[in-house]
């Protein structure tokens, strides 16, 4: 056994698969399938030159090979190789002749070179001398750097929050919308290997300041130098690396004395230290971690709150919307704040903070809130949500559940359960702010809800402070499983969100292209979902919107392309109606609503594609814009193809529409939208659709309930449209067979020839 183990053949198949699954599984994030491949070879060719090295090892590399093909005492074995080598030849050929949508590999590089100068603010600066005169003015450890930390923390919550997270992790509630991901900033492999002089350059030029050369950036990052000053900008940079802990890199290495005034100037009784918090301990982390939002006294007023939607809490008004005791009870359990603190609110700026503070530093924020809302000292009788016995969803209980929705549930959250409110009233919470309802269909913006138990809870507590009403006293409990198991259906009126999918497939028919949106075809057409992301990244600036995705469907023809976009919108934005009326915000001019499509002039050839927002100078794009009617004033649907070469310079409606066409349908809360156009055109300025091409698109979204025009909309990054042709079904499956049945016969022919070398 020990000879067998140690014998050079078996040596180097163990280190191939070893290097395969290394490869394959082990290295994050995965290697593109065709990167795979090329170190796999690499690797092969490797062990078969140390194989061969010398004449001895080769021969011993040799001698079972031999063996299996000739000898007469191996025919089980043979035959049992044969096998596996004419199987193994027709996977692998399957393998790369099936179709496919993955998306097209798009290395980056992790931080590109930095030009030597940089133009902004009206200076040059030598990024090579470069250093952050803000930290230069004031050390660490300093009251001039705590007041420099506390204003750039300001400004980055103000601004950067929403991409870059409140965690500074990449996890911003608009970031899931963009790819690549926004920099996480608590990676050491990030700001940590980096001058402040190259933040400074990322910052202040954005994603257009990102060399050619290293195509594809495709980064979201606003051109800073256009809305903060310097100093600001030095200021937030000061910000990630003290909240992170990280220090900039220098040219210089660090003397003793420097390491030493550093330590020094460390804050003594670090949040980190769990043992012993105390008063001063604990309003240091609120600080740090939870008053850009919640605000210094926890009344929900910090710097970033105005621009949030749903609005910070308010800890001093002690009224809380999540909580799994009775609705008669006025406080929440500790475990409800927890679960909050900890896991976050999915489709809100709160993050989930399990990953940075601990149990005890989270057990000591509770009691601050408590304080704050001066009910530390109170012991409240809480009283949990009777539950009775739990109904299985089935058949015969969704059914029911249905019948209950539409009679308690429908007037505000819609028949199909998007959100649109029915009933004709303007919800508010308890401040006057308008309300809206949860679009049931989405559970990914949940907040607090997670399964069929917590909509029990949520329906028989209602949530506080909003119009959302407790149903204990108008429903049985039984009446509420059945209700919480539809509900939990809802989720099938719409297509999930795309968890890393970038491809649309565009689906081949015969005949005529449907301009109806409600035509049954589109039922057979392969649909995606992606995150709509407010334009945050240049003004004028949006900072939230209620349109958060969009679902693209594609059909083409030998003549035709039609795109169904889909965006559920709550309101029916055509002003003038008298739906439109009866939502309408007060002091906001409504405008119509309007969706749209954004692609290359031309298909790129290389990684490099025009810039997302708008294309650039370089690289220009099409839009097919379509806006919805109007009552008041009169005017129909209408649609337009407008060309753009860059974010500085509004998109050029243009006369000739080359055919374009656009039709759109509201119903039950939801925008259904279809393009059509030819695949070929004879303007030099529009797209030439090709086939098994990757075609770069985008999507654009205009909500006229918040009077969004012009610059404020959503949008979504690129991503990929694939016009897959019909495949050729004798070829994919015809020539595997034949590989596999040509690697059995060359196989046959060497036992062959190796049987006769053994008679011999």
């Amino acid at each position: 056994m020990w000879r067998f183990l140690k014998h050079p053949l078996f040596l180097s198949v163990l280190t191939l698969v070893a290097l395969y699954v290394l490869f394959a599984f082990v290295l994050q994030p995965p290697l593109p399938k065709s990167l795979l491949i090329q170190y796999m070879v690499i690797c092969a060719a490797g062990v078969v030159l140390v194989m061969s090295f010398d004449d001895a090892t080769a021969a011993r590399c040799a001698e079972p090979i031999k063996a299996l093909l000739g000898d007469p005492d191996l025919k089980l074995a043979r035959m049992t190789a044969l096998a596996v080598v004419m199987i193994g030849t027709a996977a692998l050929t399957y393998t790369f002749l099936k179709p496919s949508n993955a998306a097209p590999v798009e290395l980056r590089t992790v931080h590109p070179a930095p030009p030597s100068s940089l133009r902004a603010f009206g200076k040059t600066y030598d990024l090579l001398k470069l250093e952050n005169p803000v930290r230069k003015a004031n050390p660490k450890g300093t009251p001039g750097y705590a007041e420099v930390v506390k204003t750039g923390g300001d400004l980055y919550y103000k601004n950067c929050m929403y991409c870059h997270g409140d965690l500074l992790d990449g996890q911003g509630h608009f970031g899931k919308a963009l790819n690549p991901r926004p920099a996480n900033f608590q990676d050491v492999g990030t700001i940590a290997q980096l001058q402040e002089s190259y933040l400074f350059w990322r910052i202040s030029t954005g994603g257009p300041g990102l060399p050619r050369e290293g195509s594809p950036w495709a980064s979201a990052m606003p051109v800073w130098h256009e809305m903060l000053s310097e100093e600001e900008v030095w200021k937030i940079i000061t910000f990630l690396y003290d909240y992170t802990g990280h220090v900039p890199r220098s040219w210089e290495l660090e003397s003793k004395t420097d390491q030493e005034s550093k330590a020094a100037a460390e804050p003594k009784g670090a949040e980190s230290d769990t043992a012993a918090l105390g008063e001063e301990a604990v309003d240091r982390i609120y600080q740090k971690r939870c008053a850009h939002c919640h605000g210094e006294e926890g009344d929900g007023a910090g710097p970033a709150a105005e621009f949030m939607y749903p609005k910070p809490r308010d800890f001093t008004l002690a009224v809380f919307k999540y909580k799994t005791t009775h609705a008669d009870s006025e406080f929440p359990k500790d475990e409800d704040l927890r679960k909050t603190i900890k896991e976050g609110l999915t489709g809100s700026a709160m993050p989930g903070w399990k990953t940075i503070l601990s149990d005890a530093q989270i057990d000591a924020l509770i009691k601050k809130i408590k304080v704050f809302g001066e009910w530390d000292e109170e012991e409240p009788e809480l009283t949990p949500i009777e539950e009775g016995k739990k109904i299985a969803s089935s058949k015969t209980s969704i059914e029911k559940g249905r019948k209950l929705f539409l009679k308690a549930c429908e007037k505000c959250h819609g028949d199909k359960g998007r959100g649109n409110v029915t009933s004709g009233k303007r919800l508010k919470d308890d401040w006057e702010d308008r309300i809206w309802p949860r679009n049931l269909t989405r559970p990914e913006t949940w907040r607090y809800t997670k399964d069929a138990r917590n909509i029990f809870q949520r329906i028989s507590a209602g949530i506080r402070g909003t119009p959302m009403p407790e149903h204990t006293a108008t429903m049985s409990e039984e009446d509420r499983w059945h209700v919480a198991n539809y509900a939990m259906t809802l989720r099938n009126n719409a297509v999930p969100l795309s968890e890393g999918e970038t491809v649309i497939r565009a689906m081949r028919v015969d005949g005529d292209l449907p301009d109806d949106p409600s035509d049954e075809v589109w039922d057979a057409a392969p649909a995606i979902t992606f995150a709509l992301a407010p334009n945050i990244i240049k003004e004028p600036r949006l900072f939230f919107s209620l349109n958060d995705t969009v679902t693209v469907r594609t059909l083409y023809n030998d003549k035709d392309v039609a795109i169904r976009v889909d965006v559920d919108d709550r309101t029916f934005s055509v002003p003038g109606d008298k739906l439109e009326q009866q939502y309408r915000l007060d002091d906001v001019t409504p405008t119509r609503d309007a969706v749209a499509i954004q692609l290359p002039v031309k298909i790129p050839t290389t990684s490099e594609k025009p810039w997302f927002r708008h294309g650039d100078r370089k690289l220009g794009v099409n839009m097919w814009h379509w806006t919805a009617p109007s009552v008041e004033p009169k005017a129909d649907e209408q649609v337009a193809l407008l060309d753009a070469s860059g974010p500085d310079k509004p998109p050029k409606p243009r006369a000739d529409q080359s055919g374009l066409s656009g039709r759109g349908t509201w119903k039950d809360g939801q925008w259904s939208v279809v393009f059509r156009r030819a695949l070929k055109t004879e303007n030099t300025a529009d797209i030439q659709f090709e086939k098994a091409r990757y075609i770069p698109i985008s999507f654009a979204n205009w909500d006229g309930l918040r009077g969004e025009k012009g610059g404020r909309h959503s949008f979504t990054g690129w991503y990929w449209l694939l016009f897959e042709p019909r495949p050729n079904l004798a070829f994919i499956y015809g020539a595997p067979v034949g590989l596999g049945l040509l690697a059995g016969g060359l196989f046959l022919l060497a036992a062959r020839r190796q049987r006769r070398a053994f008679n011999s």
